[in-house]
């Protein structure tokens, strides 16, 4: 393997790869020939392999300490010397007069040996007989009991111990009981704030119910004087047409009478006196008259566009003070729910500092009693 192969994690082999020598083998084994390995070398078994770990797979295997002697001896290493003194376990300190010590507190004692200890036996029993129950394992009883006696106030005293308990115990309590009262006031307190608040936002509401409806009966009123202003053009165009068409006839028609009784005066014929001053007297009157009235509804025009330029710069001006009381109302219920917000940070905020007050002056009792 190379050196730049081995920095980027890569490996090769110092020969390239062949197949494995076959010989002259046979398709069959010959039971006379020596079951040796393919390269002439002794045979591999894995009985005798010491790489394989023989015995139950499940059970941790227990090496006791001459095999630890005999593995170390075998490697060239020493065993690990016992520390002396090292840390000692949460068992309160011995009373005066007596010393602590270390012992086993199995309920049954086993002696650990190298080996243990194998006997073979064996039985016959018959086949139609039933198997006994197995009998329960009970543990030989190896060694010496040997037992010690712990006398009323040795390991601690209940009455001095139990006190730091009980302050605590208590001082959670009344703990508890504190902010359960704070939190049952605030929730009153928020409780009238929305009952507050609701009457506020129905009143606002009401009143900006009340302005979207005197804003859609503006709009209602504006598009029926639209409609009727739009009416009063087309009747005022068909009156223009006639009028046009009148005139335009009496034109052509007075002068062709005019013409003919020119002509037929020249040729000596008589002509209607009486027709004649109806023609250019009443007629000329009543052409005088439809022009006024023609006047008269231009004028009337002018003034209702005047009204209806009026009535949309008023209803202009109530939009755009309606826009800004809505503008005004949305920022009054956010600086509401500002100060709303503000307040309930602020009553956390003594929650808190009550809470850590309370935490102060319990691990302040704790330390006093201490």
């Amino acid at each position: 393997m190379s050196a730049n192969q081995a920095g980027e994690g890569s490996y090769s082999y110092s020969a390239a790869p062949k197949a494995a020598p076959t010989g002259a083998r046979t398709k069959y084994r010959d039971e006379n020939e020596n079951s040796a390995g393919v390269g002439g070398g002794e045979a591999l078994n894995l009985m005798s392999d010491p790489r394989v770990v023989r015995g139950s797979t499940y059970a941790a295997k227990v090496v006791t300490v001459a095999g630890k002697a005999d593995m170390a001896k075998k490697s060239g290493k020493s065993l690990p010397r016992r520390r002396v003194g090292g840390r000692r376990s949460s068992t309160p300190p011995p009373v005066g007069g007596r010393s602590h010590m270390d012992m086993q507190t199995d309920e049954v004692l086993e002696e650990l040996t190298d080996r243990p200890i194998e006997l073979e036996a064996s039985t016959q029993t018959p086949a139609f007989v039933d198997r006994p129950p197995s009998p329960l394992f009970v543990k030989a009883r190896i060694g010496h009991d040997v037992e010690t006696q712990i006398m009323p106030g040795d390991l601690f005293n209940f009455d001095l111990e139990v006190e730091p308990i009980l302050e605590v115990l208590v001082g959670k309590t009344l703990h508890t009981a504190m902010l359960e009262l704070m939190q049952e006031e605030e929730l009153e307190a928020i409780r009238q704030q929305q009952d507050e608040f609701e009457g506020i936002r129905d009143v606002e509401l009401a009143e900006v119910q009340r302005l979207e409806s005197e804003a859609k009966r503006r709009a209602a009123e504006k598009e029926r004087r639209l409609e009727q202003e739009r009416k009063r053009a087309a009747e005022k165009r068909i009156l223009q047409e006639k009028i046009a068409a009148r005139s335009f006839s009496q034109q052509y028609l007075g002068s062709l009478h005019t013409n003919v009784f020119d002509t037929l005066e020249g040729e000596g014929f008589f002509y209607d006196p009486v027709r004649k001053e109806i023609e250019d007297i009443f007629l000329a009157d009543v052409i005088k008259e439809l022009r006024r009235q023609a006047d008269a509804y231009v004028a009337a025009h002018q003034v209702a566009f005047e009204l209806l330029e009026n009535a949309r710069i008023v209803s202009r001006s109530f939009g755009d003070e309606a826009i800004m009381l809505r503008q005004l109302l949305a920022e009054r219920i956010a600086r509401e729910a500002a100060q709303k917000a503000a307040y309930e940070a602020e009553m956390a905020r003594q929650a808190e500092e009550a809470r850590l007050a309370a935490e102060a002056a319990e691990n302040g009792g704790g330390e006093v009693e201490a």
